[in-house]
């Protein structure tokens, strides 16, 4: 019996399983998304919570995971919009809030550490840390993305890409973006 089923037949059985199967995923997604463990756990609360509720509503040819995601995305964007923390995604806010570091060698991109990598990406606006979480962080191809996103597949493509020269430029130099070089 899938969980959405367990769900549906039996509440609180059907619950236990929901976060015995999607609870660690969810939890690191929310927690890259959030970079607060409080209103992670919190997020992924709500994210079961509203699940349980509208589980009638899931459909089942899509991947169970994508629609708890999904719950999960917009209850965080809601939040976003609460606080007022989406911010432009404009050249000037790149100038005003990443700062440049010394390193513009290849060499120097290479000596990066996790940490800072985690850190870079806390520092990207909402839309573009989901992205990178989804993309990265939960291995989804673009058109999945874009399903989870309620974008189209271009504009996942555009917020991947910008994401990537912005976590390069923060993390090698804006030298290393200024050539043109990929990021892989």
């Amino acid at each position: 019996m899938e969980v959405w089923e367990e769900i549906a037949a039996d509440a609180n059985v059907g619950a236990r399983r929901l976060v015995a199967e999607y609870g660690d995923r969810l939890y690191g997604a929310s927690v890259a998304l959030c970079h607060d463990v409080h209103a992670a756990e919190d997020l992924v609360f709500r994210t079961f919570e509203r699940a349980i509720e509208r589980v009638a509503a899931y459909d089942p040819k899509y991947a169970f995971y994508n629609w708890l995601y999904t719950i999960m995305l917009n209850f965080f964007r809601t939040d976003c919009r609460k606080k007022k923390a989406i911010v432009a995604e404009e050249d000037s806010w790149v100038q005003e809030h990443v700062p440049a570091t010394n390193c513009d060698t290849d060499s120097a991109c290479e000596k990066i550490s996790a940490e800072d990598l985690r850190s870079a990406v806390d520092r990207l606006s909402p839309v573009l840390r989901e992205t990178v979480v989804l993309h990265y962080y939960d291995d989804m191809s673009i058109d999945e993305m874009a399903k989870v996103m309620s974008a189209p597949a271009g504009t996942v493509k555009w917020r991947l890409n910008k994401a990537r020269k912005m976590l390069k430029r923060m993390l090698c130099g804006p030298l290393a973006v200024a050539h043109g070089e990929e990021v892989s």
